[in-house]
Order: C-alpha cells, then sequence, then structure tokens
C-alpha cells in the first residue's frame, strides 16, 4: 500500500492527530534546548530530533519563538492550574494573589527545565516569546480572569480599570519577579507582590 503524505513525513509511528504531532515536536524542542540551549536550537534541529522535514515542523510552527512560547505554556500549564485552586479558596484575594504567585515562582525555580527556558541568557527570548504568543495570554487569563472578576465583583479588586490592563499588570509583575527575584532590602518577592502588586490593583478607597 502506497504512504500518504503524513506516513513520509513521521515514518511508521504517526501521530493520531495534530495535538500529539505538536507534542511530539514540543518533545524535540526540549531535547534540543536541554542538549544546546535554546538560541543555538533551530527549527531543522527539532525536525531532525523528531524525525520529520523541517517544513513539517512549520506547518504547527511558523517560528522558532511560536515553538519557545509553546514549549513555555506547556511547562507553565501545571503551574497555572495549582494557581487557579489556590485563587478559588478562601480568604482575602490579596492573600489569595499572593499565595497564588509565590507558589508559581517556587515551582518555577524548582523545575531544572524552567530553568532552561528562563536562563539568564534567553529569559528575555523566552518571556517575550510567551508574552506574544495568544495562545499564552488565552491560557493565563483563563486561570486568573474567574477569581479576579470575582474579586472585582465583591470590591477587593479596582473597578475603575478595565479587567484585561489589570490581567497584564499582574502578569509583567509576575514576569518581572520570575526573571529577576526581589532580594532581602526589598522584603522578598511578598513583599514586592505585597507593596506594590496589591496596592495597584486595590480600590483607593480601601487603602
Amino acid at each position: 500500500m502506497a504512504k500518504t503524505r503524513r506516513q513520509v513525513r513521521w515514518g511508521a509511528d504517526v501521530p493520531v492527530d495534530d495535538d500529539q504531532a505538536r507534542e511530539r515536536l514540543l518533545d524535540a524542542a526540549e531535547a534540543c534546548y536541554r542538549r544546546v540551549g535554546i538560541d543555538r536550537t533551530r527549527m531543522d534541529d527539532i525536525a531532525a530530533q523528531a524525525g520529520v522535514h523541517r517544513t513539517t515542523v512549520y506547518n504547527y510552527f511558523p517560528t522558532k519563538d511560536t515553538v519557545l512560547a509553546a514549549a513555555f505554556l506547556r511547562e507553565v500549564d501545571l503551574i497555572l492550574k495549582r494557581s487557579e485552586r489556590l485563587l478559588s479558596g478562601d480568604g482575602p484575594f490579596a492573600d489569595r494573589l499572593v499565595a497564588a504567585c509565590l507558589a508559581s515562582f517556587g515551582q518555577i525555580r524548582e523545575s531544572h527545565y524552567m530553568g532552561i527556558l528562563l536562563d539568564p541568557e534567553s529569559v528575555g527570548r523566552t518571556l517575550h516569546a510567551a508574552a506574544a504568543s495568544q495562545a499564552f495570554e488565552r491560557r493565563a487569563t483563563e486561570a486568573l480572569e474567574p477569581a479576579l472578576r470575582a474579586a472585582v465583583e465583591a470590591g477587593e479588586v479596582r473597578d475603575d480599570v478595565p479587567l484585561p490592563r489589570v490581567l497584564r499588570w499582574v502578569w509583567r509583575i509576575a514576569f518581572s519577579l520570575v526573571s529577576e527575584p526581589a532580594g532581602e532590602l526589598d522584603g522578598g518577592d511578598e513583599g514586592v507582590l505585597r507593596d506594590f502588586l496589591v496596592p495597584a490593583i486595590t480600590p483607593h478607597e480601601s487603602r
């Protein structure tokens, strides 16, 4: 029987769907990142690692940064799921937000692969790729928006600023602390979150 186009590209072990194909390419990208680093990984390297032609990689990821953003999102997704649980718990929203951020920072810093993705030499590129990724923005919004919207309705978060802007500010602060943890003079990460992030999103009358 003649091989189909997909079989020619993938060999005998054909992905069952596009989602599995993307996962395999991200597995290949991870192997390359671990071996030679993010900046030295080319699309050809990912294709060779996956055992496909480079056009197959481009079919799923048009640029190196879209691969990087998807790889980062895949790792962050588990962290976001834990954040969702913490944010939906009991107590003041500010306390839940700070707890979720601190737990996320801890998970990120304990992960060897996240250490590669956020290495000082590549962190700027990784975070830029993530910030430009619509998929990452959708998932990050999905994780935070329900609790944040409920906090606005409860009067715990200011309602004079559009919610998307508040979301972007939260992620901007979080990205900043992930890439450069706060020192003791700033009260550590928790000090920065409580002294700068919380007041920025708290209603004026409650300050």
